[in-house]
This record gives structure tokens, sequence and C-alpha cells, in this order.
């Protein structure tokens, strides 16, 4: 079911001012060239399956979706921060394109209609409890585990799709279905994510709204996932999440999930047979 945002960004400011936060604090009060950078060496194998276990976590194709495509943003990206100072939300959602446009996605002109929402907000989990009992429809492609792990687990950020599926076509490699991202919410907690610098949880919101990861998905140290857990060094999106942000763009839609993961540890394979020359 497609986000009927121009409705819902009224919606939200009209009814539900108290769960917008405050602006966020100056993002230039971290300095983001202060970051730790950490070297291993692993072996290939050592790699294939830190490859393996972080494309497997994010869940970009499980189970009953592996004879699928994995999804991804087919029409053209149109980010509205909400919840912001008017220069920190232009600061967010430019940042959001230059990321969009790095990855290869179709990125839209300024005074597009907004398919990806970024909500700062002063309590995450009444939020989204609130969106949720006044537009359930905006949730019935989900599971009733995910749709409690939305609401109930305590995340600095939360965030879900409205993927649309269309016939994958014929042939050994087609996909039973296309899976196209057509909208994406994501809730920033700002009180919870309190000492992240605006750039990274931008960077984080960015990462999760292009690709498609589950919301249960677990962090990672070698992304910008990890950037709640060890704030040091994840204050941007790492080469590996770029590098798999530009296989997702870059590799064809029309297979199946289980040939595109492949594609997609192998581009993670090759960052780590570049970083040991």
């Amino acid at each position: 079911m497609l986000f009927r945002y121009g409705l819902l960004l009224a919606a939200l400011l009209a009814s539900a001012p108290a769960a917008v936060a405050q602006p966020a604090p100056d993002p230039t009060l971290r300095s983001p060239d202060d970051i730790v950078v950490e070297g291993e060496r692993l072996t290939r194998e050592e790699a294939r399956k830190r490859a393996t276990a972080f494309i497997r976590t994010l869940g970009v194709a499980p189970g009953i979706y592996a004879q699928d495509s994995v999804a991804r943003w087919t029409v053209k990206l149109c980010p509205r921060a909400l919840g912001l100072s008017d220069e920190h939300a232009a600061l967010v959602e430019g940042w959001f394109r230059d990321a969009a446009r790095a990855s290869g996605a179709k990125v839209a002109k300024d005074g597009c209609d907004a398919n990806v929402l970024l909500l700062f907000v002063d309590d995450g989990a009444h939020f989204i409890k609130l969106f949720k009992s006044r537009y359930p429809a905006q949730f019935a492609d989900m599971s009733g585990p995910d749709i409690r792990d939305l609401v109930e687990r305590e995340k600095p950020i939360r965030w879900w799709y409205a993927i649309r599926k269309t016939s994958g076509g014929m042939g050994l490699l087609a996909p039973l279905s296309i899976r196209s991202i057509e909208g994406a919410t994501v809730v920033i907690d700002v009180n919870a994510a309190e000492g992240a610098t605006l750039r990274a949880v931008t960077d984080y919101a960015a990462f999760v709204a292009l690709s498609g990861v589950r919301g249960r998905a677990e962090p990672q140290s070698q992304s910008i996932l990890g950037l709640f857990e060890d704030r040091q060094g994840k204050r941007e999106l790492t080469e590996w999440d770029r590098r798999f942000l530009t296989q997702l763009y870059a590799m064809q839609h029309e297979r199946r999930g289980l040939y595109q993961r492949g594609k997609l540890i192998g581009a993670l394979l090759k960052d780590e047979e570049k970083n040991e020359n």
C-alpha cells in the first residue's frame, strides 16, 4: 500500500504537534574529523563469513523473500525532515540527498512530494503508538512480530516502508516478484540519540531508508548501524555501507534475492581485498 505522504504531513503537523521535538543540538558541536580507525587482517574465509553475516542481519533477502528481488527504490526519492529548525532540516535533507545520489538512487528536485519522512521526535515509542492508532493501514503489510518490535523495542531510530510488488517475469534468475520501495518513514528519538551528531543520525537514516533493512537488524561494528553501540568512528557511512548501497543500486533489480545477496557479499569482499593490498 502506498503512503499518502501529502495527507500524512498535514495530519502530523495538525494533530500531533506535541510529538514533534524541538531543534536537535547544533551539528557543529562535534567534529566530523575526529574519527578512530581500527584495522584487522582477516582470512578469506573469515572475511566471507563476516560479509555474509552482515547481509543476513540486514534482512535484505531473507527466507520467504529469497525468491523475490531485494527491495530498493525505483522512483525518485524526496526527503522531508520534520521536528527541526528550518536551518537544520535543510541540512538533513541535503545530506540525505547526497547519500542517495552517491548510492546511485534517483533523487527528485526541490519542491517534490515527500516520500521519505525523517521525523525528529522527543519520544519515539509514544509517537509510533500514536501514529499507529491513527493510521493503522500504514502497517497493513507488516507482520505482527515486526509491528510489536517497531513499537516496543527501545531504539533511538525506528523505520518502516511502503513496498510495492510486481511480477518478476520469466527465466531461471527472474524473481517471483520485484519489490520496490515507494515510501519510507524514519523516526528519530532525539533524547535516545543524544550525543550523536546530526550528520551521523542522517547517515544512519539514509542507510536504512535506501536499503529495505529490517527493523530488528542488529548493530554492526563495521557499519553506521553501530552508531549507538560504539560512537567512536561510526559518525558517517562506512566503506562497507557505501559499497553495499552502491552494489544495491548498480545490480539488476529483476533478479532473485538469493542471487542478489551473493552480489552484495561479493562487493563487501572486494573491500576486504582492497584493504589487504
